[in-house]
């Protein structure tokens, strides 16, 4: 029986602290979401919840699972929104969408695209772009079957066709 292993040392306690103030609970009055002026990468938000795993498992420390949670989905949200609030130019708005400029040129001019104009520029917000489909009616090419040909073949001289 390792006892040992489960034993904080006591200059960790401050720590162990710190780190339990820092996990959110929605429910609370101080609790905040994170600003939505904030810039949190892709890359800031792995490090950071790497560099949390690597502390807690570090410490041996013992978390609620929701409330975890919930912070991890704030900061994910808060991603999401600074990836949404990314302005494009036209050519990379056409690149991310799959649309040529000049469509999406005419949407914003139909008042269907919003878009910032600096000078003579247009400048698209990333979450406001939709995707073009990649595969319109995509019928698959069948392989020759023979029988099924011999009985198109076969009907078209039974109905009165001479050349096929």
């Amino acid at each position: 029986m390792n006892l040992g292993r489960n034993l904080v040392k006591v200059d960790e306690i401050p720590l162990i602290r710190r780190l339990a103030n820092q996990v959110h609970d929605p429910r609370r009055q101080d609790f905040r979401p994170p600003d939505r002026d904030s810039s949190v990468t892709r890359e800031d938000f792995v490090a950071r919840w790497r560099a949390r795993r690597d502390e807690l498992a570090r410490l041996g420390a013992q978390v609620e699972g929701a409330k975890l949670c919930d912070e991890v989905l704030a900061d994910f949200e808060a991603v999401m929104t600074f990836e949404d609030e990314a302005l494009l130019s036209l050519l990379e708005a056409a690149a991310y969408s799959g649309y040529s400029a000049d469509h999406l040129r005419r949407m914003h001019r139909l008042g269907k695209l919003p878009a910032r104009r600096d000078g003579r520029r247009l400048f698209f917000r990333r979450g406001d772009l939709r995707r073009k489909p990649n595969i319109v009616d995509f019928q698959p090419i069948r392989a020759y079957d023979p029988v099924a040909d011999a009985r198109r073949v076969a009907t078209r001289t039974s109905h009165g066709g001479s050349n096929g």
